[in-house]
């Protein structure tokens, strides 16, 4: 007959307190075999409180610190959730539940958006290119001229001296023009003191026909041309002088297969010139 110790209930070959596991200064007779090991089938601990089962009676409870453990048949129960203290109740509550679709549904529309099937809107900064502003002067028409005029004669007369250096014709585009016309007149305003500089980084939003456009702003004086914008015969004049004006200041063409142009005549007759070449 085997003994055993009244708090623990481990046993002992002899009635010789105090346990050699639990310290307990009292042994009882065992009234039945006692298995040194607990094995599939044997007997576990249960907590009272949380249904945790331990391999012996050595409260508190390992997951919940409960101090009601009761014996019980059956194998021991493993829970891979007891290292980090959350079960599985915990995962299925509802708040958590609710968190997992949120993230599935913020992972979907953002993978939609990288393969092209959905757009976001630009998080953080203007979208779209900006508007033209007013600027001061003359927009339309000069010194009885029409600047749209002036504009295609300033094409052909680039295009002239673009093939005679080799460097290709270019194609009037217009989306460039809006873009060549923000700049130009943003730029007007600006030195007139009737509004901001122009934003250098917004080439970018006008969804030109190339990644990397390249912009050539300048002005004409009356001095420069020798006359005022009302003393050129045509728009072809006009726009032979501005030309000859971008040349002989030693600048050089810029590769490209599309143009943008805007011209502008300033209240004191200078005229600006900004064209984008893509």
């Amino acid at each position: 007959m085997e003994w055993r110790c009244e708090w623990c209930e481990k046993p002992h070959e002899e009635n010789d307190p105090p346990c050699d596991n639990c310290g307990h200064g009292s042994f009882e007779k065992a009234v039945q075999q006692v298995n040194h090991e607990v094995v599939p089938g044997g007997t576990v601990w249960v907590c009272q409180d949380c249904g945790r089962s331990h391999q012996r009676n050595s409260p508190p409870c390992k997951r919940c610190g409960g101090a009601d453990l009761q014996l019980r048949e059956g194998p021991p129960e493993t829970d891979p959730l007891d290292e980090i203290g959350t079960g599985w109740r915990d995962v299925l509550e509802p708040k958590y539940v609710a968190g997992y679709a949120v993230v599935a549904v913020l992972l979907g529309v953002l993978l939609l958006s990288a393969v092209g099937v959905v757009s976001l809107p630009t998080v953080g900064g203007p979208s779209g290119p900006p508007p033209v502003p007013d600027a001061p002067g003359s927009a339309d028409s000069a010194g009885g001229l029409s600047l749209a005029g002036v504009e295609d004669a300033y094409v052909a007369g680039l295009n002239e001296r673009r093939e005679n250096e080799d460097a290709g014709a270019l194609v009037r585009n217009a989306t460039s023009d809006e873009a060549a016309a923000y700049y130009n007149k943003a730029t007007v305003a600006a030195l007139a003191g009737e509004g901001e500089r122009p934003d250098q980084e917004a080439i970018t939003r006008f969804g030109l026909p190339c990644d990397s456009p390249t912009r050539v702003s300048y002005r004409v004086a009356p001095e420069r041309t020798g006359q005022p914008v009302s003393d050129f015969e045509n728009e072809s004049q006009l726009a032979t002088a501005l030309v000859d004006s971008y040349v002989e200041r030693g600048n050089a063409f810029e590769r490209g297969d599309t143009v943008g142009v805007d011209i502008h005549v300033a209240p004191d007759d200078t005229v600006f010139v900004t064209y984008v070449v893509c």
